[in-house]
């Protein structure tokens, strides 16, 4: 993948570009024509499934592992759907959240539509969009994790406006062979903040960088920051936080920031690290075994897959940020069904075989895309690293990252304003205050 095009997609994976840019809501309060039929229950015949069925797609040729996947993915849906044609659209990630809001306004569009989780996408549009629990069977309820970030409240139980799809987030990742050097373990699991530090100083004192990043753009410090909530913080004041109960100005809001507080003060972060660009560089530098310890992605960019090649899989080790109330985890996307869409039958068919037990599978052999279905279970010969992530998403508990549930716009001013911070262009409480000006602003739109 080319340089500039793996930022964008991390960018549009992680920063919620793709979608939630502005609230237009939709406003459609039509139920649409239900084109073939309006048989709503879960398990339609698919011989009385036809007609034609147009997706939106704002990954598809974006990612290239996601891209490989979409072509068997849409030939196993035909197959068992014969009387169901899929056109699958790529639309481009800046361009998509204008053909949303104009596809809202003019009431026409796609029958499928991919959504980001939570306030990135599918709850800053879901009055434009399907309730879809009618449709929902009872096992697909139970089998399918990440509902919350489908429904407004965070809720497992709620109105769900799309059905997720994947597990992804962020985790730390290290080099084993640079931790041997250094004298520290090489299962390392640190159990507190301070703990981390203390191996960041002890790989110094070896001449090795112990991390390594970029905080060119400030994605970086929004990054650490979201990873570090759950250390220190609850999810039920992350809701309040997203909800305005809990101010951006609060001390909860700062005591997320101290865990890179304390590596800078350490001096374990690069020194020119205002300068570098993290997508492009950081990753580089630890993929070519110049840094101990990275931030990366647990699927489809700056993960698992592209160390493993250059370093050896049995030399990537992981961990989660240290004495976490929670694990971040949150779905990749999910699918969603417009109110204006004209054959809502065939839609649904796709979205049930999009996430069913057959479709998550050949979305992990095909794009590498973790499972989101709690009977799926990865292959054999899948990487270690792969297992392990899945190991915590199912058996740990988890919930969306606290940047997923605020407005698009205050995490981008984040990424900016931190940068100043850090630099000591500008205090954290100048910040915290700007933040929540932009935070009320943004609420008042809704």
């Amino acid at each position: 993948m080319k340089k500039g095009i793996k930022g964008l997609c991390l960018l549009a994976l992680l920063c919620g570009l793709v979608l939630g840019v502005s609230a237009c809501g939709g406003g459609d309060s039509d139920s649409g024509s239900d084109g073939g039929g309006s048989d709503t229950s879960a398990a339609a015949n698919p011989a009385d499934v036809s007609g034609n069925i147009v997706v939106w797609d704002a990954f598809y040729k974006l990612f290239p592992g996601y891209t490989k996947a979409v072509k068997p993915l849409d030939e196993a849906f035909e197959k068992e759907y014969p009387n169901v044609t899929v056109e699958h659209v790529a639309q481009g990630y800046e361009q998509y959240p204008a053909l949303v809001r104009a596809a809202f306004t003019a009431r026409e569009g796609p029958d499928v539509m991919m959504m980001l989780p939570s306030e990135n996408g599918v709850l800053v549009f879901d009055e434009g969009l399907e309730e879809l629990n009618d449709r929902i069977s009872p096992e697909m309820q139970d089998q399918i994790l990440g509902w919350y970030t489908m429904t407004p409240g965070y809720t497992d139980d709620g109105p769900h406006f799309g059905v997720p799809i994947g597990l992804t987030d962020f985790i730390f990742y290290y080099n084993k062979e640079l931790f041997k050097k250094a004298g520290l373990p090489t299962d390392f699991q640190p159990e507190s903040w301070e703990e981390l530090k203390e191996a960041g100083e002890k790989l110094k004192a070896a001449g090795i960088q112990p991390f390594v990043g970029g905080d060119k753009e400030g994605y970086e410090d929004l990054w650490w920051w979201m990873e570090a909530w759950p250390t220190v913080n609850t999810k039920e004041q992350a809701i309040e936080l997203g909800e305005g109960k809990l101010p951006l100005t609060s001390e909860e809001f700062a005591k997320a920031l101290e865990p890179l507080e304390m590596m800078e003060d350490a001096g374990l972060l690069e020194e020119d690290r205002f300068t570098k660009a993290f997508i492009t560089e950081g990753y580089e530098e630890f993929s070519d075994g110049n840094g101990a310890i990275v931030l990366g992605g647990t699927t489809s960019v700056a993960y698992w897959a592209e160390f493993n090649d250059p370093l050896g899989e049995k030399n990537v080790g992981m961990f989660l940020p240290p004495n976490t109330e929670y694990v971040n985890a949150e779905p990749e996307y999910g699918w969603s069904i417009p109110k204006f869409a004209e054959n809502k039958d065939a839609a649904w068919a796709y979205i049930e075989f999009m996430s069913s037990k057959e479709g998550l599978e050949i979305l992990f052999e095909k794009g590498g895309l973790l499972p989101n279905r709690k009977d799926v279970d990865l292959p054999a010969s899948a990487p270690e690293q792969a297992k392990q992530i899945m190991d915590w998403y199912e058996n740990e508990p988890t919930f969306t990252t606290v940047a997923h549930v605020l407005p698009i716009n205050v995490t981008l001013q984040f990424s900016a304003e931190s940068k100043e911070y850090f630099q000591g262009r500008t205090s954290l409480e100048e910040m915290q205050q700007s933040l929540q000006e932009t935070f009320e602003k943004e609420k008042g739109k809704e």
